[in-house]
């Protein structure tokens, strides 16, 4: 960022409307190292965190650097699933990838295919639905879109980084520039939206997912991704939390604030599945240990041994950092007079 002052604004709650709120932490982008202090506040009318004051929508670009991670060229191979994930997902999910199983033999491996599609490995699996059109927000260079088009969808991708873009565009990949609202994709044209990390980026969440909303057909599907700010990864680490990712998080939700975001766009929540990420909890012990100097902070840091049974306790708690939530665009039925 060039040397000056962020230019700040002070934004009201997205959900409610509401500026009356209480802070409950400062932080600084010990990511990447750009300049200031956050403040990072709950909405005391209905407990929506958000980054106030933050960077005006104006400089926010500003904010993700050169390096930033999702916008460089490692798209790595996207293979077509195999083995028993193929078969999961052609009996379980309706992949089409081949020919179903009777119904007898997927009644036997239902044990099987369950524990492999509540692998980590399988959460961007949606189930397959309609024409198999789906667009991926906030897609980076397009990894996961080339993975669900090496899985048979019809995939796409929407990001604001050109750079990203035109890197996905050499790789093949059909990606979009813009963000939502504000790109005409067409009313009612996609089965599936996905946002991976995505929605606590967007200045309103609820104009996003109101886009979303049009674009989808009605029983589509929406798979959302995101930091959940009352895990116990959040009560641990603090200011010094990996996924706060301050300024560029500019809202934080718990199930109950983004599970409120959605119904409020025309959404029925289908499920919440806590999903764990070790490597978040690793950096944080690293970014602890850059702000506490202790070298037990950094030796914690290298452990995947305790990180990763830190990790099982979150999940065995139900509060893991990272949640995943899938919702339905509902289905209004018409009224006959």
């Amino acid at each position: 960022m060039p040397d000056r002052e962020w230019q700040l604004e002070d934004v009201p709650c997205d959900y409610c409307g509401g500026r009356d709120a209480e802070v409950l932490v400062t932080g600084r982008d010990r990511a990447h190292g750009l300049p200031g202090e956050f403040n990072v506040v709950r909405c005391r009318e209905c407990g929506l965190g958000r980054t106030n004051p933050r960077p005006t929508v104006a400089c926010l670009a500003e904010a993700y650097p050169e390096a930033y991670p999702e916008h460089q060229a490692d798209l790595g191979e996207a293979r077509t699933p195999r083995g028993i994930l193929r078969w999961a997902l052609v009996n379980r999910l309706d992949y089409p990838l081949g020919r179903r199983a009777s119904r007898l033999l997927r009644g036997l491996l239902r044990p099987l295919t369950t524990a492999v599609l509540a692998r980590r490995r399988a959460v961007g699996y949606l189930p397959f639905t309609g024409q198999g059109r789906l667009l991926d927000f906030g897609c980076g260079v397009g990894r996961y879109v080339a993975r669900m088009a090496a899985a048979g969808w019809q995939a796409e991708g929407l990001d604001i980084s050109p750079e990203a873009v035109r890197l996905g565009r050499q790789a093949g990949l059909t990606l979009h520039r813009g963000t939502l609202p504000g790109h005409a994709l067409g009313d009612e044209s996609f089965d599936a939206v996905t946002m991976w990390q995505a929605l606590e980026h967007v200045p309103s969440p609820k104009a996003t997912l109101e886009a979303v909303a049009r674009l989808l057909r009605p029983g589509g599907r929406l798979a959302v991704v995101c930091p959940r700010f009352d895990s116990l990864d959040a009560a641990w680490f603090g200011a010094c939390w990996f996924a706060l990712e301050l300024p560029r998080h500019l809202w934080h939700f718990t199930e109950a604030t983004l599970r409120r975001h959605l119904e409020a766009a025309g959404f029925e929540v289908e499920r919440v599945r806590s999903v764990r990420r070790p490597a978040i909890l690793r950096r944080s012990f690293a970014q602890l240990a850059d702000e506490t100097g202790r070298g037990l902070h950094r030796r914690l840091a290298r452990s995947r041994l305790v990180t990763g049974a830190m990790s099982w306790l979150t999940f065995a708690a139900r509060r893991t950092g990272q949640m995943m939530v899938v919702a339905r665009r509902a289905i209004r039925e018409e009224r006959h007079e």
